[in-house]
């Protein structure tokens, strides 16, 4: 049975969590964001480096989706990347709701 502990959370600003939950994602999208965000705010940080496995493990996701997701995820200016460093762009006007073939 979990036993979450309190003395772990992501923090997060309120604001910024209702712009994810407001925006158009995919199921995927989403888990991938929520996994950045806990590999980055988690810790305090802004952006980190984040492997594709990590992520998977964490989704349960393939990872050649996740690839796909974030890709995505870029192209809409919601998560940035540095190299291998991933994050989030909290500035939410400047994110783009765009649609994807499929493919």
């Amino acid at each position: 049975m979990a036993n979450p502990q309190p003395n772990y959370f992501t923090a997060i600003s309120n604001e910024l969590y209702e712009a994810i939950i407001k925006f158009p994602l995919t199921g995927y999208q989403s888990r991938v964001l929520h996994a950045i965000i806990r590999k980055t705010y988690g810790f305090k940080k802004k952006m980190d480096r984040i492997s594709l496995s990590q992520i998977s493990i964490m989704t349960s996701i393939q990872e050649t989706h996740i690839c796909r997701a974030i890709k995505e995820l870029k192209a809409m200016k919601i998560v940035t990347t540095d190299g291998n460093k991933k994050g989030i762009n909290k500035n939410y006007d400047l994110w783009l709701k765009v649609t994807t073939d499929g493919n």
